[in-house]
């Protein structure tokens, strides 16, 4: 029955899906790619975003006489503090349009011009100070910078949501938000050592380098990356079947098309706590970057070398225990642990745990280097348990609102982000020891504070109204397919419409001649006229049932 209802050539596709779960750690497997992809995507904006805090070391260099004197500026504290500052705002400027640009562009599209609008950016800041000179162009540059770089996380985790299971959501989100901590920490080590190259004084070939690297990372990622797995040109029909099936129901959310619910998910509570954590992982991180080095400096006499080492080895180490932690989170998962345990559990590891070490760096002589520094490491790397934590629930609270809630969120981390530089600059104008403690402490209750807040309104199931309805009350609606233990393929029937269809029938005939009715239902853009009733239908596509009566 079902064969007469549908194209034949869909029906012997959904007939023998096969069962077998693709694995996820392998170069074969497209959405480890596209997770790779993304990341490497994460590591090129995190290379233009850093690189300029460590560049401005020798980009502001005085005393010094060499024979490219002009290629240093003369910018004052002020100066390079809003220089600093513009980027953050126009990523925070980002996050209004974010939402419509994703769902308009695509999310693949929305990064390549993010990308693009930092390759260009970068590329054109060595030459606009060294002939221009003006700091408030620079500035204009990195604002321009920034607008694009708030992007990123909006639509990496559009693509994360589409491209994963459930089962290893968390698993993808590290992939994903590691590349921040590789992109940073390159950046210092790197940016250090250029800068001591004699080649045009260094700091220009920085920006040059980094904006090369983007372009060439533009290319691999416009031919590799789709917006859906069935859009992918190499993804294999297991692998298609595991992300749009897997084991168990799930329903189609990224198909139908609904208004977004913007009071229910901004008055949300599970909302809010993503809001706060997004806010304070965002304050510590963007303090660290920026006075870390300047801490070091100042606490332990470092030179640019070892300054740039240091500086960047938290983030190394932060890498590795992210990945660490979103494995462990899923493979608890798959144990049939409850998602919210695991979700919370891993939020109180990254704000409580990093706290008190950072409290516990605090404490410590200024004089012990490297129990403070050891200090530092162990508290970024709890820090990564955010990443099974509230950066899961962004994409598992709502799955069909991901754009929002993640744009939503990003407000939050990029008001935390300006606020950062100017809040602990202020406390520590001085850089006395007990302004040094009582910034660390500041960070420990931000800590704190949000990891109390995510513990009491913070969970990681899905909302209700965040589900697809499996029979909408306008003319959309969506079936799912069920892929059962003995591999069998069973499909729902939308008994509602067929009934529907029946009874008006019966009614035509009673009354009279039947009038003809005829459903469309679109295949992947495609419109297919299939007259009478419908049942038994693919999974991946959009139904969109329409009644006409015909003259």
């Amino acid at each position: 029955m079902a064969a007469s209802m549908m194209p034949s050539s869909v029906y012997n596709s959904v007939k023998s899906l096969p069962s077998a779960i693709p694995p996820l750690w392998t170069l074969k497997s497209i959405r480890f790619q596209t997770a790779l992809l993304i990341s490497s995507a994460c590591i090129v904006f995190g290379l233009m975003r850093t690189c300029f805090g460590m560049a401005m070391v020798d980009i502001v260099r005085s005393g010094n006489e060499t024979s490219h004197s002009d290629l240093h500026m003369d910018w004052n504290g002020e100066e390079q503090a809003r220089i600093h500052t513009s980027f953050y705002i126009g990523a925070f400027i980002a996050v209004f349009p974010s939402e419509f640009l994703a769902k308009k562009l695509g999310s693949k599209n929305l990064l390549s011009l993010a990308l693009i609008i930092n390759i260009i950016g970068s590329m054109l800041t060595p030459f606009i100070a060294i002939y221009l000179k003006s700091y408030i162009l620079i500035s204009a540059i990195r604002l321009i910078m920034g607008f694009g770089y708030g992007f990123m996380i909006p639509a990496g985790s559009v693509l994360i949501s589409k491209w994963f299971p459930i089962s290893e959501k968390s698993t993808a989100m590290a992939i994903f938000t590691t590349g921040n901590q590789i992109g940073i920490a390159v950046s210092m080590f790197l940016t250090a050592k250029l800068c001591q190259l004699n080649i045009f004084e260094g700091w220009p070939l920085v920006f040059i380098i980094y904006g090369l690297i983007g372009a060439i990372f533009l290319i691999v990622w416009h031919f590799r990356v789709a917006d859906k797995p069935r859009e992918s040109k190499y993804i294999t029909a297991t692998e298609l079947t595991y992300i749009k099936g897997g084991k168990q129901r799930r329903n189609r959310a990224e198909t139908v098309v609904r208004p977004t619910p913007y009071m229910k998910i901004i008055l949300n509570g599970c909302v809010c706590a993503i809001c706060a954590c997004s806010f304070a992982q965002s304050f510590v991180l963007v303090a660290l970057v920026t006075y870390l080095p300047k801490y070091n400096q100042i606490a332990f006499k470092m030179n640019l070398t070892h300054n740039g080492i240091w500086s960047s080895l938290p983030f190394f180490i932060q890498m590795i225990t992210k990945l660490l932690f979103a494995v462990i989170a899923d493979k608890v998962k798959q144990a049939k642990v409850n998602a919210t345990s695991v979700t919370k559990a891993s939020n109180a590891i990254a704000s409580f745990v990093s706290a008190i070490f950072i409290v516990f760096a605090a404490l410590t002589p200024f004089g012990s280097a490297e129990l403070v520094q050891l200090s530092i490491i162990i508290s970024m790397a709890a820090f990564s348990a955010y990443v099974p934590g509230y950066n899961t629930s962004i994409v598992t609270v709502a799955p069909q609102f991901t754009a929002f809630i993640s744009s939503y969120g990003q407000l939050y981390a990029q008001i935390a982000s300006t606020l950062a530089p100017i809040v602990i600059g202020r406390i520590t104008s001085h850089d006395t020891i007990e302004e040094w403690k009582c910034a660390f402490y500041s960070l420990a209750a931000v800590l704190a504070v949000t990891g109390i807040i995510f513990q009491i309104f913070g969970h990681g199931r899905t909302e209700a109204w965040g589900e697809t309805p499996s029979n909408a009350a306008s003319t959309r609606i969506s079936t799912s397919l069920a892929v059962c233990e003995d591999g069998q393929c069973k499909l729902t029937l939308l008994e509602k419409h067929n009934h529907d269809l029946r009874t008006d029938s019966k009614m035509s005939t009673d009354s009279g001649p039947m009038k003809k009715k005829i459903s469309r239902v679109s295949y992947a853009g495609e419109e297919i006229i299939i007259p009478g009733r419908i049942e038994d239908l693919e999974n991946d596509v959009i139904y969109s049932i329409e009644e006409e009566r015909e003259d």
